[in-house]
């Protein structure tokens, strides 16, 4: 399934963030890890220019050898835990040389930590991480950042929390569930989300033009909608437990999609939320209005993306997006 795990640094503890996950998943995965991280040439910005590590007044040479030093640093601590670590620097855009070191390979793992390259916690607008999302092909994991100083601490994973809508793009992302379970031994929560009392009034209400006294009640409703999800939910984990998943349980829940799927992660300890990046709105949306921006915004875990490579039509219910 993959092949190598590429981490781009920018000298923050912020940045190495994620460093517990990708020493985690290439220790447990038996793979390379590439650290990488860009000069850029051209004149900085106020956040760039307040780098720890890469000091702007000085000349290209010696931000250059500032950044192989730093690199060098991390790459001894990670090859001392017994991993194979590379280490690559480049000169240009971040996000671009990102994209186009992953995109020679398909099986790279991308692994960030949700800051951009100011090292604080900016992450969606104009940020690195925000247009490595938009362009990459490649999975993607990503960590929202913490405050600074917490980037030594151990993060064995534990549990998978997949969310699923019943399309066949939600289930894009079962082959790498399924890889990840078996070479790590991690159980599976396959998550339905359906809709809270509130959403279905509001829903109904907009989308057929019916006043909610005339509507059939939220309880008979929620108890067929339930019983639908629960039918797709055991078809799903059979089709997951053949490719070597599991134990894999299966869940609904009501209420909003990314919120109720950040709770069930956060209320079990170290797990890993792993979705495609599609949504129920169609056209492979990524990050604006997408359930999954919104995971990764509130998660306080790691967050794997796969993106679909295809497009599904906007459903014709009113049934929100759940992945």
């Amino acid at each position: 399934m993959y092949t190598r795990i590429l981490t781009p640094l920018d000298g923050s503890e912020v940045s190495e963030q994620v460093l517990p996950y990708a020493r985690a998943l290439a220790s447990g995965l038996s793979l390379p890890l590439t650290l990488l991280m860009s000069i850029e040439p051209d004149h900085p910005s106020i956040g760039e220019a307040l780098n720890p590590v890469i000091h702007w007044n000085e000349t290209l040479e010696h931000r250059r050898l500032h950044a192989e030093n730093y690199l060098s640093s991390v790459s001894a601590r990670l090859a001392g835990a017994g991993l194979t670590v590379e280490t690559n620097l480049l000169q240009g855009e971040p996000a671009a040389g990102i994209v186009g070191e992953a995109e020679k390979d398909p099986g790279v793992l991308i692994t960030m930590a949700s800051h951009g390259r100011s090292g604080f916690a900016r992450w969606w607008m104009g940020s690195v991480a925000d247009k490595v999302l938009h362009m990459a092909d490649n999975p993607l994991l990503i960590v929202r950042s913490q405050q600074e100083g917490h980037s030594s601490q151990e993060r064995p994973l534990q549990r998978l929390v997949v969310p699923v809508d019943g399309s066949e793009l939600a289930e894009e992302v079962f082959p790498h569930v399924a890889h990840l379970s078996r070479a790590l031994d991690l159980p599976v929560d396959l998550l339905r989300v359906t809709l809270s009392e509130d959403e279905y009034y509001q829903t109904m209400s907009m989308g057929l033009r019916i006043l909610p006294p005339t509507l059939p009640s939220f309880q008979s409703f929620a108890e067929n909608l339930d019983g639908e999800a629960l039918v797709y939910l055991s078809g799903a984990k059979e089709r997951l437990e053949q490719m070597g998943a599991g134990p894999v349980s299966v869940r609904v829940l009501q209420g909003a999609a990314a919120e109720s799927i950040v709770d069930q992660a956060t209320a079990s300890a170290n797990s890993l939320v792993a979705m495609t990046t599609h949504g129920r709105s169609g056209v492979g949306r990524m990050i604006l209005g997408s359930v999954a921006e919104r995971v990764v915004r509130q998660s306080g875990g790691p967050v794997l993306l796969v993106r679909s490579r295809h497009r599904e039509e906007m459903p014709l219910t009113g049934e929100p997006a759940t992945a």
